[in-house]
């Protein structure tokens, strides 16, 4: 009796390492680590260091060294540059998508320049300048007030980089034939990054809605973008899903030397 049980409770042989042979397995991995980035990015960016929301632009010298000088923000610093390599994985999400659709492949190259340059001004120099400021004691309050403006203004002032990219994906959806993605989701990205057009006036405000901490330009963009990656991940999700085995590319070369072309070619 306790063989049966045992026997009808283990998988069938067949099944066993099933998981192995998906052939989308490499874009699920992907897929479900950009989730994973985003949450220790929230992390490391809100309750370990306080750097979000965004200090004020009229801080006092003395709010700036404070918060500058932290050992929580080192801290950040860390983690952060341990792992912000996961972040180009969320675009490589985007671009096999995008390398389905019936669209020129300038747009593909599009995301990947916006993408780059993206992550250099708006994570790595506030990264290297929260970091510089929390690295050594000795410095000079204004050099910190320097270092506090830069990384801020390189961090919510560089939104035109992503603007472009994502106004690429957005036009690449909706100009779509093969329907990879809905085109209600082309004009919805379109829409939110023309929005967030409105971070431009942070260099020239530092009190008020558009300032970098302001109402519209951090907490307003904010909102839009939390709603909009949730909407778009899961739209990336669906199309993974429904994407046809014969459609991927590591199935290229199986079913290239099965076919009985290829091997004459092969015995040659």
């Amino acid at each position: 009796m306790t063989d049966a049980v045992a026997s009808a409770s283990e998988p069938p042989a067949g099944r066993r390492g099933q998981w192995r042979k998906n052939k989308k397995l490499d874009q699920w991995i992907v897929f479900w680590t950009v989730p994973g980035f985003f949450s220790l990015f929230g992390v490391v960016f809100v309750p370990l260091s306080w750097m979000m929301p965004p200090r004020s632009p009229s801080s006092s010298p003395s709010q700036i060294v404070e918060f500058m000088q932290s050992h929580n923000l080192l801290m950040a610093c860390v983690i952060l540059t341990l792992t912000f390599g996961l972040g180009p994985i969320s675009n490589a999400c985007y671009l096999i998508q995008i390398k389905r659709m019936s669209v020129s492949p300038a747009f593909r190259y599009a995301v990947i320049m916006g993408a780059t340059t993206g992550t250099i001004v708006g994570m790595l120099f506030p990264l290297f300048c929260f970091g510089l400021g929390a690295f050594r004691r000795g410095y000079d309050p204004s050099v910190l007030a320097m270092l506090f403006d830069f990384g801020y203004l390189a961090f919510i002032g560089s939104l035109g980089c992503f603007c472009i990219m994502w106004m690429a994906f957005g036009l690449a959806t909706i100009l779509d034939e093969n329907n990879i993605l809905p085109k209600w989701l082309g004009y919805y990205t379109i829409w939110q990054y023309v929005t967030e057009l409105i971070a431009a006036p942070v260099w020239i405000t530092k009190t008020g809605p558009f300032a970098w901490n302001g109402l519209m330009t951090f907490w307003f963009a904010m909102a839009l973008f939390v709603s909009w990656q949730f909407i778009v991940y899961v739209c990336i999700y669906r199309a993974i899903k429904n994407q046809p085995d014969e459609e991927l590319e590591n199935v290229w070369p199986m079913r290239e030397s099965d076919s009985p072309e290829a091997r004459p070619r092969a015995s040659a």
